[in-house]
């Protein structure tokens, strides 16, 4: 499988720095711009499976990508659970606490980064399955890329998992491994 991941376009919170939990936001006109870009970067790829977080954003997202094409919808790969920390700027927390493999629990009752990694291998585990040799696009959020970026290159390095961001316009390619 050649899986292509797309993280969502721009919306009013990425502007704001706040955190939002998983609330359904529509695309900024920049956001619209970045999924009409990502669309055009992809045009010449046939993508044989096209699956989405069922958040508004993802999925309008994916209509600028692919138009007129079917969407699967899989909560898997949702936003993670920001407990208590919603409303509260992203610079004020603390990453080392924040990405840790380590903790059982993150920072006010958030979904952990290892909890995000084994709901995220087994959505990755059951598409490689089943979309053997199929290129695959997959429209999420940054910590939802981030958590197939760990388990897709088995990153282990604390400053690298902190620093990671999947820009709004950006495909990140993983292509075809005999196995996951």
């Amino acid at each position: 499988m050649n899986l292509y991941v797309v993280r969502h376009g721009e919306v009013p919170s990425n502007l704001s720095g706040v955190i939002i939990d998983r609330f359904d936001e529509k695309l900024t006109d920049k956001g619209i711009e970045q999924s009409k870009k990502v669309g055009n970067k992809l045009s010449n790829t046939k993508f044989d499976v096209i699956i989405s977080s069922p958040s508004h954003r993802t999925v309008e997202t994916t209509e600028y990508i692919a138009p007129n094409q079917d969407i699967i919808l899989d909560s898997r790969i949702n936003e993670r659970k920001l407990g208590k920390l919603v409303g509260e700027k992203w610079e004020d927390i603390n990453q080392n606490i924040w990405n840790s493999m380590e903790y059982e629990k993150t920072p006010e009752g958030a979904e952990t980064l290892l909890s995000g990694l084994n709901r995220t291998k087994d959505f990755l585990n059951e598409i490689r399955e089943k979309y053997k040799g199929k290129n695959v696009l997959v429209v999420t959020h940054n910590f939802v890329s981030k958590c197939i970026w760990i388990n897709e290159t088995n990153a282990t390095n604390k400053d690298e998992i902190n620093n990671f961001v999947h820009a709004n316009d950006e495909v990140k390619y993983y292509y075809e491994k005999d196995e996951f």
